[in-house]
């Protein structure tokens, strides 16, 4: 499916999830002027894997969440994500015979991925109920999966892809659970930005959101307060360049180009303990057209304009990209494989994605002739590829500079050549505020913000330099049921 007809899709759905005034399709003004006529229970910013969730999880408990999207239709990372979701001895590993994980062997994955960083409960938290929430995103919402493969360390057999007509597998959870929270008559505004938190003038407790709509600002409350699901801060030019520097900020947006730090600006005026806001997930992509090359950067030679290598090819995928865009003054790269390299069944999908999207890639049956046809110094290339060979061929690439750390580091002298441009890119920011395990969001002396939550991307703590495939998926749902039950506790009398 391509872009416009995903978001043809979308808006599509989006009409057919109206089903009453007020809902999708249409903006309706707040009705409620002050906190005391609040009709909702709950207010939830941003229609994601999270937000939708909680919105679902909130009116099977009986509660009355709103849902509030700033887009026409559910825009964020969710729709771009490949679709995986994380669990433990799921009721579909069992079936495949593959339910053979524990919680202690996955805690230690995340926290090693996140280099010990994480908040070691917020990722109990995540472990301790992955299995749960993909049960119920099947039996309640109506979500299939596909497992059984063992993927490499650390996504492993955890690994759960959403299935169905829509791809990627995130368009069709958004689909599914847009359409779960249609039939429970959950009311969802689009083309309405929050763009203030309203709080009790005298207990301080966040009540409710100011909008903008077509119609203007308008104030709506809530009884039990508002969840941010809007993600981080990657598409916001300016946060990314305060945050993470002018590598970043050269990066182009291999998602959503709307994620724009309302869980930094809008929490601001609260005084939350913000954390890990330098931290962010990059990969390779060909900006202009999105290809991914996201197989292909380990599987040949990484080398500059000047037809030098400048980075270990060995690295992961997100460090060669930070690479390029840290250590190349336009954050260019290309990388050089040979006919051998071409062929490796894993790439296949990354070849076809530039092919798809009409990227380039250069060829030619000698490599000063690819060089020439990349705008690259064909004698410098062919120098650079004949030390590299040498290197491999010795087994001495530990002597290369950079060193090449791969185990088993690919020749390149098979023709065709081909040589594939890409850029380091920006998938999405880690950091936010700091949230416990409630999803409440913490203060600077680290009490809870009462009626302030954050889930997924939009909360900071659980992330940290990199992540496990398919665990922003997971904790975004995860928390969102959390939140979810937290407010009907709370509504109950039991908090």
């Amino acid at each position: 499916m391509t872009l416009a007809n995903r978001r043809e899709f979308f808006r599509t759905a989006a009409a057919g999830a109206v089903g009453a005034a007020g809902m999708l399709g249409g903006v309706a003004a707040a009705e409620a002027r002050s906190p005391k006529s609040a009709k909702y229970d709950l207010i939830i910013v941003g229609a994601g894997c999270g937000g939708l969730v909680c919105a679902i999880r909130a009116a099977e408990l009986g509660l009355k969440p709103l849902l509030l999207e700033k887009m026409p239709m559910p825009a964020g990372n969710t729709i771009y994500a490949a679709g995986f979701l994380l669990g433990l001895n799921t009721s579909f590993q069992k079936a495949k015979g593959t339910a053979n994980d524990t919680n202690e062997a996955f805690f230690n994955d995340m926290m090693k991925v996140s280099q010990q960083k994480a908040v070691p409960v917020l990722t109990h938290k995540v472990v301790d109920n992955c299995t749960r929430l993909l049960e119920w995103l099947h039996s309640y919402c109506g979500v299939n999966f596909n497992t059984g493969a063992k993927l490499v360390w650390p996504m492993l057999t955890r690994a759960h892809l959403v299935t169905g007509e829509v791809k990627p597998g995130g368009g069709q959870l958004a689909m599914t659970l847009l359409n779960k929270a249609k039939s429970l008559g959950v009311e969802v505004r689009t083309n309405t930005k929050v763009v203030e938190l309203l709080s009790d003038p005298k207990k301080g407790n966040v009540n409710g959101v100011r909008v903008k709509t077509k119609d203007g600002l308008s104030e709506v409350y809530s009884k039990f307060g508002v969840v941010l699901a809007t993600g981080g801060y990657s598409a916001n030019q300016q946060l990314v360049t305060q945050y993470i520097g002018s590598a970043g900020a050269k990066m182009p947006i291999r998602g959503s180009r709307i994620i724009a730090g309302e869980n930094v600006v809008l929490t601001a005026p609260f005084l939350p303990k913000v954390v890990n806001v330098d931290q962010y997930h990059c990969g390779p992509i060909y900006g202009p057209t999105g290809a991914n090359p996201l197989n292909i950067v380990n599987n040949g030679i990484c080398v500059n304009k000047e037809g030098k290598r400048f980075t270990d090819e060995g690295q992961t995928y997100v460090q060669m990209s930070r690479d390029v865009a840290a250590k190349t003054p336009d954050n260019w790269a290309f990388m050089v494989c040979d006919q051998t390299t071409h062929d490796i069944p894993i790439l296949k999908n990354d070849w076809e994605s530039y092919s798809r999207t009409k990227a380039p890639v250069y060829t030619g049956n000698t490599i000063e002739e690819a060089a020439k046809a990349a705008g690259l110094d064909p004698k410098v290339l062919a120098k650079t590829v004949e030390d590299y060979n040498d290197a491999v061929k010795s087994g001495e690439t530990s002597k290369l500079s950079p060193v090449n750390t791969l185990p088993k580091a690919p020749l390149i002298e098979k023709a065709p050549f081909y040589i594939v441009p890409f850029q380091g890119g920006m998938t999405a920011t880690f950091g936010g505020p700091l949230i416990n395990t409630e999803a409440q969001v913490l203060d600077t002396e680290n009490h809870p913000i009462d009626g302030l939550f954050c889930i997924g991307n939009a909360a900071g703590g659980l992330f940290y330099d990199n992540y496990v495939g398919g665990a922003q998926l997971t904790s975004a749902g995860v928390f969102g049921m959390t939140v979810a039950e937290h407010v009907k506790a709370q509504k109950e009398g039991k908090l």
